[in-house]
């Protein structure tokens, strides 16, 4: 049973993903789409959404760059998702036209509209990159805004991603600047043979273990599952990059 390793790279995050493929999928790497059920496949999707905000934010920003949550008062709160989204492009050219007028590298950005729990009124997410703090807050003018400089941790940004995208489901209500850089990701079909990969389920706790096989990161965590019915082991490993 030959296994493939899919490695993801996104700023100081390397994720590792290893699990049995059949003969044929080595020889055709991108193969057919399984038909999911519809539930199944929403949730797949909403997941998919999540892991990759996770990586934008770990891949394009640092701890120079901020963090807004932006609210509205009753008299400029929105009557519909559609105006609200209306609200975040002009509050993005707005930043633009500032940051082009103080030559300002060109913006980044991810956006996300959120209804609250109890209340469900709109408000609204913002990952941008680094400025003046007193500036991008006192350009909302719709009601309360805060801006927080970003703060890393050893899973880089992904609290942050995660609850930013805790509420979007079905409808995308995120955006994204264009000039946003993508995960790197690399495919190897020929690196791990079945025993090795059973040798690192065996050894998901040691640091070492995976520091040798993966020099300059060092584990934040290694998840194993073993498919009951064809006995395969699938990895999933997480590591982040060393200082130097």
């Amino acid at each position: 049973m030959p296994y493939r390793e899919k490695k993801i790279y996104s700023g100081k995050i390397k994720e590792v993903e290893i699990y049995p493929i059949s003969i044929q999928e080595r020889k055709q790497p991108r193969g057919k789409k399984v038909k999911e059920s519809l539930n199944k496949q929403k949730n797949l999707n909403d997941k998919n959404a999540k892991k990759h905000c996770i990586r934008l934010l770990n891949t394009n920003f640092t701890n120079d760059d901020l963090a807004l949550h932006l609210t509205y008062t009753d008299k400029e709160l929105p009557i519909d998702e559609k105006e609200a989204r209306r609200d975040i492009t002009n509050y993005i050219r707005r930043i633009k036209h500032y940051r082009k007028k103080q030559g300002l590298p060109p913006l980044k950005y991810v956006a996300v509209i959120e209804y609250g729990k109890e209340r469900k009124r709109i408000h609204h997410h913002i990952v941008i990159s680094g400025m003046d703090r007193d500036v991008v807050e006192q350009l909302w003018g719709k009601g309360r805004a805060n801006a927080d400089r970003l703060e890393e941790d050893e899973s880089g940004f992904e609290g942050l991603a995660r609850y930013i995208t805790k509420d979007p489901k079905g409808n995308k209500r995120w955006v994204q600047s264009k000039n946003l850089k993508q995960p790197i990701i690399k495919v190897n079909d020929f690196k791990f043979s079945r025993k090795k990969v059973e040798e690192l389920a065996r050894a998901q706790g040691d640091r070492a273990v995976f520091q040798k096989l993966y020099p300059g990161y060092i584990l934040n965590e290694c998840k194993v599952f073993v498919n009951e019915i064809t006995a395969g082991t699938y990895l999933y490993i997480k590591m982040r990059k060393l200082k130097i």
